[in-house]
């Protein structure tokens, strides 16, 4: 809202990166010139932005920043969604970029040509126990990951019913992958009604993937005989995700994020 500082919602800390990127907007800059005004922001408006600048901070910064370009990526195909017109122009310009790599083979990739997902990058590992301290203590304090705040991970908790779950968890991460460590919770299947319990057997409860179009993903499984159980947001409130086993049984989540 017009007037309005944003709040950052996992911490609770005010800053100003949308002030910046509106900023951009206002003087029609460039995405380029729009970042810049960011890191600016970010980096040198605070002493908390420099902290996060730091090498010490700068972990948790990176994943914080790819979890909300993931978020304004989805934001993005919700204006395709209402403005046709958007969608039309990024068509075109898919249709210029496949000129330019037909007219030269070098550029052409066969593969995932034809999908229409992204193909799906490792997120996460997910790792059960009975208690989640000693986990964390280890990959923050013996691998230097940084610990990431639960308010990062806005969750739908437990319902009525009893599906889903609100376990104890914690995150930490290396600025490119995140561990989930999460307290064993042998119930989650049978209350949500599905075949596959994501942290229920341990030690590793499942590999995490993130694409950006759940639905054409779980065609595309469909179309390869892959079962999967489809928890939708019954974990994540801002994730929809399924899990499916690998010719091994290792459980793997697919996720997009939804806001």
């Amino acid at each position: 809202r017009a007037g309005e500082r944003p709040v950052e919602r996992w911490s609770g800390t005010t800053w100003r990166e949308e002030e910046a990127v509106q900023v951009g907007y206002r003087q029609r800059a460039t995405p380029t010139t729009t970042m810049r005004a960011l890191l600016r922001v970010g980096c040198g408006g605070s002493a908390r932005g420099r902290h996060l600048c730091t090498s010490s901070g700068a972990a948790l910064a990176h994943a914080r920043l790819r979890e909300q370009l993931a978020s304004v990526k989805q934001q993005l195909r919700s204006l395709e969604t209402a403005h046709p017109e958007l969608r039309e122009s990024r068509d075109g310009l898919e249709d210029e970029l496949k000129t330019l790599v037909a007219a030269n083979p070098d550029l052409r990739s066969e593969r995932h040509a034809s999908d229409a997902f992204a193909p799906p990058k490792l997120h996460h590992i997910n790792v059960v126990s009975r208690e989640v301290t000693g986990l964390l203590e280890f990959y923050r304090d013996v691998l230097r990951m940084d610990e990431m705040p639960i308010e990062m991970f806005p969750r739908t908790g437990m319902t009525a019913a009893g599906a889903g779950s609100d376990v104890p968890i914690s995150f930490t991460t290396d600025g490119h992958m995140q561990m989930h460590l999460a307290t064993r919770d042998l119930g989650v299947a049978f209350r949500s009604g599905e075949a596959i319990n994501p942290i229920g057997v341990g030690p590793i409860g499942h590999i995490a993937f993130r694409t950006d179009d759940i639905d054409a993903f779980k065609r595309h499984l469909d179309a390869h005989g892959v079962q999967y159980a489809d928890y939708g947001t019954r974990f994540a409130r801002d994730w929809h995700q399924i899990f499916f086993l690998d010719p091994e049984g290792v459980i793997i989540e697919v996720h997009a994020v939804l806001r």
